[in-house]
C-alpha cells in the first residue's frame, strides 16, 4: 500500500480480525439440539429487520475514505458491494482521495463535512485528530460489541492513545523487503539471497554480494581494482530512505527509535550511528548503492528490475503488486543483518473510527473488514495486503492466498515474519509525537546521503532539537 510512498505512502496493514459468532447462552434443561434449531431464527430475525428497515428507506449511508486507485480501489468497491448486499439498512460508498489526503481530510472535517470511517497514516494526522476528539476511541465499541473477539487483535498494529483509548487498528498490513533480480545472480554467478530470516545474509556477506553485482560501464564488478565507479552500469542495491528503511537496521543491532527509556532518539546512539554509517558507506565507500541524484533520475521498481539496473532494492510490500501486474521476473529475500539477527518492520495505516452520528453504522463496517475471516482476501491475493487477524495466519490459509503470480520466497521472506516476531511494530504506533521528531530528522539525514557529513556529524548535529520533541513511547 503505498502511500507509504508516503508519506510517502501508506500505509501501514486490512487486517481482518476473526468475527466469532456468539450465540445466546443455553437454557438450563436445553438440548444442544434446540439450541442449533434457536440459532438460526436468530439470524433470520435479525436479517429481516435489516430488510424492513431497508425497504422502508431507513438506509444509512457512509463514507470510507482511502488513498489508492486503480485495481486496488475495484478490490475495496468491491469489499464494500459484498457488505452493501449482506448489510441492506446500510451502504458504504468508498471515497477515494489520490492526492493531498491529509489536508483534504482536515478541510472536510473542518467544514463538519466527516466522513464516517477513514485510513489515516499514524505519523501525520491520526493523532493529531485523536486528541482534537475527532476520532472515537475504538475500545468502547469493541467492548460493548458481544461478537467481538479481543484475542484475535494483534498488538503490534493497535494504536493507542492510552492504554484505555484506541486511536485506530492497522489496516492492510504490510512489510519492509528485499526485493532482487534472479537474472543478475544467475548472469554473475552469486548465490541468491536467503528467504528465510534465520539464515539472512550478514552484513560482510550482503556488501560482499553486492560488490560483485555492480558492474561499470566495461562490465567490470566494485571489486575488480580497475572498477570505474564514476560509470556505473548496474548497482547491486537501491536504499529506502525512510524511517521504516532504516528500522531493520536499528533492531538487527539491538536498537530502537527512541532509546530503552523513552527520554532520546535511537539514531544518535552509537548504535545508531554505526547503522547509518554502514548505510552511507554502500553509496561512497563501496560504491554498491546509487546517490540520491542518480536514483530520482532512475525507473521504478519495476522497470529497473526488468531492465537489470538494481540486483537488490529495499522497499515496501506494496511493490509486490505491481510488480506482479507488470509480470516481472523477481524474488523476495530477508533483510541482511548487521547485529546477531535480522528483522523486517511493519508499516500500515490506521483505520478510524470518526466522530459522527452515523459511528454505530460505521462501526458494523469496520468490523466487517477488520474481522470477517476472508473478506479482503481480494487485497491479500494482490500483495497489497497482509492479515491483521491473528486467525487467518494459519498455512492452508495464507498459503490459499499465493497465486501463481506471487514470488516463490513469499511466504518465507513475508508472509511467515509477520507470525515470528520477525516483523516488529510500526514505530508510528508506539512513539509520541512522532511526526515532530522526524520533521526535524528527516532534513537532516540528506547530508548523510549527499555525502556531505558522516553519520556522526549529522546525527550528534541534530540530537539536541530532535531530543527535545521526544515525549516518550504510547506502551
Amino acid at each position: 500500500m503505498k502511500r507509504k510512498k508516503l508519506t510517502s505512502l501508506l500505509l501501514t496493514c486490512v487486517l481482518t480480525v476473526f468475527l466469532a459468532g456468539c450465540g445466546d447462552a443455553a437454557k438450563t434443561g436445553e438440548s444442544a439440539a434446540s439450541q442449533d434449531a434457536a440459532q438460526p431464527a436468530k439470524a433470520k430475525t435479525e436479517e429481516t429487520k435489516a430488510e424492513e428497515k431497508a425497504s422502508a428507506g431507513e438506509v444509512t449511508e457512509i463514507r470510507f475514505t482511502e488513498w489508492d486507485g486503480g485495481e486496488t480501489l475495484e478490490l475495496y468497491e468491491d469489499i464494500a458491494e459484498k457488505f452493501n448486499q449482506e448489510h441492506p439498512d446500510i451502504h458504504v460508498t468508498v471515497m477515494n482521495i489520490p492526492d493531498e489526503y491529509d489536508t483534504k481530510i482536515t478541510a472536510m472535517i473542518a467544514g463538519n463535512d466527516t466522513p464516517e470511517l477513514c485510513y489515516m497514516e499514524s505519523g501525520t494526522i491520526l493523532y493529531p485528530l485523536a486528541e482534537e476528539g475527532a476520532i472515537l476511541n475504538m475500545k468502547e465499541y469493541m467492548d460493548k460489541d458481544p461478537d467481538f473477539d479481543p484475542n484475535c487483535l494483534m498488538e503490534e498494529l493497535i494504536y493507542r492513545k492510552s492504554e484505555d483509548f484506541i486511536v485506530a487498528y492497522g489496516a492492510g498490513a504490510e512489510n519492509i523487503c528485499m526485493f532482487y533480480n534472479p537474472a543478475l545472480f544467475a548472469q554473475y554467478q552469486v548465490e541468491e539471497p536467503p528467504a528465510d530470516y534465520a539464515n539472512a545474509w550478514d552484513w560482510d556477506t550482503f556488501v560482499k554480494n553486492a560488490q560483485l553485482l555492480t558492474i561499470d560501464s566495461e562490465g567490470r564488478n566494485a571489486l575488480d581494482p580497475d572498477f570505474d565507479p564514476e560509470n556505473i552500469d548496474i548497482y547491486g542495491v537501491n536504499l529506502s530512505r525512510w524511517w521504516a528503511g532504516y528500522m531493520p537496521f536499528m533492531y538487527s543491532v539491538g536498537g530502537d527509535y527512541l532509546t530503552e527509556d523513552g527520554t532520546g532518539i535511537g539514531y544518535a546512539t552509537e548504535e545508531g550511528i554505526e547503522v547509518f554509517q554502514k548505510l552511507q558507506d554502500l553509496i561512497y565507500v563501496y560504491h554498491v548503492a546509487p546517490t540520491p541524484a542518480v536514483s530520482s533520475a532512475m525507473p521504478g521498481l519495476s522497470e529497473k528490475i526488468a531492465t537489470n539496473k538494481v540486483a537488490m532494492n529495499f522497499a515496501g510490500q506494496w511493490s509486490n503488486t505491481t510488480l506482479m501486474n507488470d509480470g516481472v521476473k523477481y524474488n523476495v529475500a530477508a533483510f541482511p543483518k548487521m547485529g546477531d539477527h535480522a528483522n523486517t518492520v511493519i508499516t500500515c495505516a490506521g483505520i478510524a473510527l470518526m466522530n459522527t452520528e452515523k459511528a454505530d453504522a460505521a462501526w458494523e463496517f469496520m468490523k466487517y473488514m477488520l474481522m470477517e475471516v476472508g473478506a479482503n482476501e481480494p487485497l491479500y491475493k494482490s500483495a497489497l495486503w497482509l492479515p491483521n487477524n491473528k486467525n487467518e495466519y494459519t498455512d492452508e490459509y495464507m498459503k490459499s492466498c499465493i497465486t501463481d503470480k506471487h514470488p516463490s520466497n513469499y511466504y518465507e521472506a513475508v508472509i511467515k515474519p509477520m507470525t515470528d516476531g520477525t516483523a516488529k511494530s510500526p514505530v508510528t504506533a508506539k512513539v509520541k509525537n512522532f511526526s515532530k521528531i522526524d520533521d526535524i530528522i528527516t532534513p537532516a539525514l540528506d547530508e548523510l546521503w549527499a555525502g556531505e557529513k558522516t553519520a556522526r556529524e549529522v546525527l550528534e548535529g541534530v540530537r539536541d532539537a530532535a531530543n527535545a520533541q521526544v515525549q516518550g513511547f504510547y506502551k
